[in-house]
């Protein structure tokens, strides 16, 4: 019997945590269209994994919020509610968005979001400093100059673009 209550509480968690992610897809999928047009919302949703495991409940250790890890200060000039889920992740994205303006030099597509998703990490402008140091706006050259602006966390920003780059390719 306690087998049976035990495959049944799974069942259930799965259909929840299903519909959940199912959720956050729409969300994903809309706010990506709304600040990306004719960008696959993948990219979008990748660093929502790479950064809370799509875990709204998520907190960071230096004040970070939901699924994708706001600071509390950003949620409020981007005018997003950084506890409700579908808030979260449009401040995420939009805040992106932001961000992939911000390198409109970088031409290639791929650059572009891989400094946009360094920058989201370490900062625009460590990333910026970086790309100064490299002399190329170009995600490789910043990554290779920006253990000279962040020193040893540098290594987590490079990681953490390459677990977003994962991300993407594990859920086409």
């Amino acid at each position: 019997m306690r087998w049976l209550l035990f495959w049944l509480l799974l069942f259930w968690a799965s259909l929840s945590l299903s519909a959940q992610s199912l959720h956050y897809d729409l969300a994903f999928k809309h706010w990506g269209e709304y600040y990306f047009a004719g960008h696959d919302c993948l990219w979008w949703k990748a660093p929502g994994i790479a950064e809370s495991n799509l875990n709204q409940a998520a907190r960071g250790s230096r004040g970070e919020i939901g699924i994708m890890q706001l600071m509390p200060a950003t949620a409020r000039e981007l005018g997003v509610d950084p506890f409700d889920a579908e808030s979260n992740i449009q401040g995420g994205i939009q805040y992106d968005a932001a961000l992939y303006r911000a390198w409109a030099a970088a031409r290639d597509v791929g650059e572009r979001r891989d400094l946009t998703f360094g920058s989201y990490n370490a900062g625009l402008g460590n990333v910026q400093k970086a790309v100064a140091l490299a002399g190329a706006a170009s995600w490789s050259a910043a990554a290779a100059a920006l253990e000279r602006v962040t020193g040893r966390l540098a290594a987590g920003t490079i990681r953490y673009v390459l677990g977003i780059r994962r991300n993407y390719l594990g859920m086409r």
